[in-house]
């Protein structure tokens, strides 16, 4: 009877083992196109034996059928660790190039009217009225095209200035984003640390936290480990994230007064979360993140032309002291910009295109209002004492409107803002004269550039074309202030980087600002690409492991359907072999 009821026990470990895999194999197919899930499989193990006697060669023992050892995910940690780490790497050069294409998209450079395209039409006005600087028609065309250069170069600053905050606001939500996954993968460390310390297994809840994990190395470097009581540890950009029973949320700060904002740890006295005076590349392994990326992309203030160091010259400077002060402020100026602005394609698109803009800008106002400084100090009517050195309109180059008396009328003015401020003096002759002190102050009493957002064409010449400074003071036609507006388009006026010494034309500066766009895009397009495709290699591998094949699980079904046929048989065929026996004894 031992022996039979054995032999029931063997069955029915049989029908328990066919049953849950049956389970296990409809779960597999009730998920199969559930993100994330991950398949399971069953595992089996010898139940106990019993010893029932010893011979000379071996112990006499029989068993009692078959255990489930155990229903586990199958999932490789090794290629989830790698897959994580590549796609955060995609992510953070796909960043970055989304920001290329939308410089390329501003600039016209792929499709639509090219900047270029303006930059030539404002040329040839300029050729134009160079042949007949009195000609009205001329004239009416050079103001035009200088209001055409001036609102696209201003669409496209206002464009990436737009951007710039756009990327601000997805700054501010991944960093959101950041925060809601870790209090999600928190909650789950404690939901499946309660079930599997009692016995059970929790892994749809590991699902769940791999998802997650998935997630949240698309947008920062983590580093992770399982501890023994199944919770996940995290560290970020190589800080504590989630430790123990412990959740260290990101938040964001300011950037100065800038409107920026930048991810900080709260509980370290909002330390910044990333470092970004390091080269980024995958031999440092620091390249990973989209947020990252997108905070390279954005950069972290606004810049002009200004921020485009410039090597100082000998010449300029009175001793040899002063150019060494000089010097050494133009390599610490040349470190920020390489570390700030070159970093970033916001930035350094920004600040290259100001460069340009406002080179453009002041050449041909200086052109039409030629200046000079004052060698001695001037005492005005009003007893205004002007400086010695003061710049001032040159009245002896000076050019003049078609009236042969307006003078000091640019064509580019900065808003809210007069080129000069006209004060009278008294000169030696005992004359009153009139003097054009040149002034860097709008009507707020701010500083006031000659840069992108702050530029327009002169009211003045808007409302009369012969307020242009291209006559002579006797009303005739100015020639040789119109040859000079051809003469600036040959000057190499500036380098577009300190990493390029030679100094270039406008046309040339122009077109290695959109080869830099273009190198810069090519580079990050191929990183993409690779790492795309890298880290799309890996996911297939883990969905061959993870994922859930219908033909296989069907396949399964069917198997294990058989299996536990077989063992309900063989219950059956024992019960009944037990039932013969007992009723042959008691007959």
């Amino acid at each position: 009877m031992a022996g039979g009821m054995a032999g029931l026990y063997i069955g029915v470990s049989g029908l328990k083992a066919a049953q849950t895999a049956l389970n296990t194999t409809g779960h597999n197919l009730s998920n199969i196109d559930t993100k994330g899930y991950t398949r399971q499989q069953i595992t089996y193990s010898t139940s106990k034996y019993f010893k029932i006697g010893q011979n000379a060669v071996s112990s006499l023992q029989y068993g009692i059928g078959v255990d489930v050892q155990d229903v586990r995910r199958v999932r490789d940690e090794f290629l989830d660790k790698a897959y994580r780490q590549e796609n955060g790497r995609t992510a953070f050069y796909e960043s970055q190039y989304n920001a290329v294409e939308e410089v390329e998209t501003l600039f016209g450079e792929m499709e639509g009217v090219k900047f270029e395209d303006i930059m030539d039409d404002l040329w040839g006005a300029i050729n134009e009225v160079a042949k007949n600087p009195g000609s009205t028609v001329t004239r009416t065309a050079l103001v035009q095209s200088s209001a055409a250069f001036i609102n696209r170069a201003t669409a496209i600053y206002d464009g990436m200035v737009s951007y710039q905050k756009m990327l601000n606001t997805k700054v501010v939500d991944t960093v959101n984003r950041i925060n809601e996954l870790g209090s999600q993968i928190f909650e789950l460390n404690k939901k499946i640390n309660y079930i599997e310390s009692c016995g059970e297994n929790a892994k749809d809840y590991r699902d769940e936290r791999d998802n997650a994990l998935d997630e949240l190395a698309s947008y920062v470097k983590i580093e992770y480990w399982e501890t023994s009581d199944s919770k996940i540890n995290i560290n970020m950009e190589g800080y504590p994230f989630l430790s123990g029973n412990s959740f260290f949320q990101m938040d964001v700060q300011e950037i100065g007064s800038t409107g920026l904002y930048e991810p900080v740890w709260t509980t370290m006295n909002n330390r910044s979360v990333f470092a970004f005076n390091e080269e980024f590349n995958a031999i440092n392994n620091n390249d990973i993140g989209e947020l990252k990326g997108m905070l390279l992309a954005r950069g972290n203030k606004k810049v002009d032309y200004r921020d485009v160091p410039v090597e100082p010259l000998r010449e300029d400077y009175a001793t040899d002291a002063d150019y060494e002060a000089a010097y050494q402020q133009y390599k610490d100026d040349v470190y920020r910009y390489n570390t700030t602005v070159d970093n970033s394609v916001i930035l350094s698109t920004m600040a290259g295109f100001d460069k340009l803009v406002n080179g453009m800008v002041e050449a041909i106002n200086n052109v039409l209002c030629p200046e000079t400084t004052t060698d001695a100090a001037i005492t005005t009517t009003d007893g205004t004492v002007i400086p010695a050195g003061s710049t001032i309109l040159d009245m002896d180059k000076t050019a003049y409107g078609m009236d042969g008396e307006t003078v000091g009328v640019e064509l580019f003015s900065r808003r809210f803002t007069e080129r000069y401020e006209v004060k009278e003096y008294v000169d030696a002759n005992g004359e009153t004269q009139k003097i054009y002190v040149r002034n860097n102050k709008n009507s707020f009493g701010n500083e006031s550039l000659y840069t992108l957002g702050n530029l327009e064409v002169n009211d003045k010449v808007l409302q009369d074309y012969q307020n242009i400074p291209l006559s002579l003071k006797d009303g005739s036609e100015d020639f040789a202030t119109a040859e000079k507006l051809i003469d600036v388009w040959e000057v190499k006026f500036a380098a577009l980087n300190p990493d390029k010494y030679a100094k270039e034309d406008f046309q040339s500066f122009y077109n290695s600002l959109i080869s830099d766009i273009a190198n810069t895009g090519e580079v990050l397009y191929n990183m993409q690409q690779y790492q795309e495709s890298m880290a799309n290699e890996l996911d297939n591998k883990r969905q061959e492991s993870i994922g859930v094949a219908s033909d296989e699980e069907l396949t399964n079904m069917i198997k294990f359907q058989n299996a536990y046929n077989a063992a309900s048989r063989y219950i059956t065929v024992v019960s009944e072999m037990m039932e013969h026996l007992v009723t042959a004894l008691g007959s």
